[in-house]
């Protein structure tokens, strides 16, 4: 970043990680309803696609305090699209007698439907997953529902959980 900076003719002051610069930024924009001596406290979470951070931080009329910073960094979206490629994929492989979770080219297609019907489903209570000659010329075609998928993360909503546990704990808030 620093070598970034310096080829492109910028004065760089300091490098601050993402979680800081969106509770600055938290901090500036909110001012105005920021009391003068009480603090308030906020969690950020990023819930990214390999990895998930939690940031605590402490507000008080013109200042931003950082208090806890804790990441999970085997925790993201792509393991809840693994899961549910793993579940399609297995019945794919049972109905068909080929396993498309053993070809890259298969894998590339079914994570773009997956990640597509994971997305849909945090606003209606199913989504389809259609892959047109997935393997064999067969076709993918099924209806995965709210709360299937909700089963099939539990693991991994529980492993956040215990991440923003700790993660509270560690601040004190």
């Amino acid at each position: 970043m620093l070598d970034a900076c310096e080829i492109a003719g910028l004065k760089c002051l300091r490098v601050i990680n993402e979680s800081t610069a969106i509770a600055l930024q938290y901090g500036f924009f909110r001012k105005k309803e920021l009391d003068a001596k009480e603090t308030r406290a906020v969690a950020f979470v990023d819930f990214g696609h390999s990895k998930t951070t939690v940031t605590i931080a402490s507000f008080i009329q013109g200042k931003t305090k950082i208090v806890c910073h804790r990441s999970d960094r085997n925790l993201g979206a792509r393991d809840l699209d693994w899961a549910i490629l793993e579940l399609v994929g297995g019945e794919f492989a049972k109905k068909v007698g080929s396993d498309p979770r053993k070809n890259a080219r298969c894998i590339v297609r079914m994570l773009e439907a997956v990640e597509k019907s994971r997305k849909m489903l945090s606003s209606v209570s199913d989504a389809q997953l259609n892959i047109d000659y997935l393997l064999e010329e067969e076709d993918l075609n099924r209806t995965l529902t709210r709360d299937e998928f909700e089963k099939l993360i539990d693991p991994f909503m529980r492993r956040f959980a215990d991440l923003l546990k700790a993660t509270l704990a560690e601040s004190g808030k």
